[in-house]
């Protein structure tokens, strides 16, 4: 599905989470704790490096103009959704393999929702696009 121009550059970021999500959920299936411990370094890199900018461009963009649509619930589950993840990323054990299942589980979970649900609802929204659209400009 073509994503509309304000969209894409956090589509493309999930592609990146997604990828991720799957190296944790395999290093997960590992008995390796030497492997876990390696993607738990690449997690918290991705984290620092690009997910906490992406997370926040959700959240400062996005979402209010989702609000001002009248669309709370979505914004209420992609905040929960982001805090789950925060979290995990920041656990003390995130290199074992029940957090690292966990995060990528978690973010499967929240990569899918915002691909299928919450953009295709922005994008139907055509004041929450033009608020986008001029955020872009500007």
């Amino acid at each position: 599905m073509k994503r509309s121009a304000a969209l894409t550059p956090l589509s493309h970021d999930h592609h990146h989470a997604l990828s991720l999500a799957m190296q944790a959920g395999k290093a997960a299936r590992q008995d390796d704790p030497l492997v876990w411990q390696q993607v738990a370094v690449k997690l918290a890199q991705h984290y620092q490096d690009s997910l906490q900018a992406h997370f926040a461009q959700e959240e400062h963009h996005l979402l209010p103009a989702l609000i001002q649509a009248g669309q709370q619930a979505a914004v209420d589950r992609t905040l929960a959704d982001h805090a789950h993840l925060h979290a995990l990323l920041q656990h003390p054990e995130l290199a074992t393999a029940a957090i690292l299942q966990a995060f990528a589980d978690a973010m499967t979970a929240h990569v899918r929702f915002e691909e299928r649900e919450l953009f295709v609802l922005a994008e139907s929204l055509p004041a929450v696009m033009a608020a986008l659209n001029q955020y872009g400009k500007d």
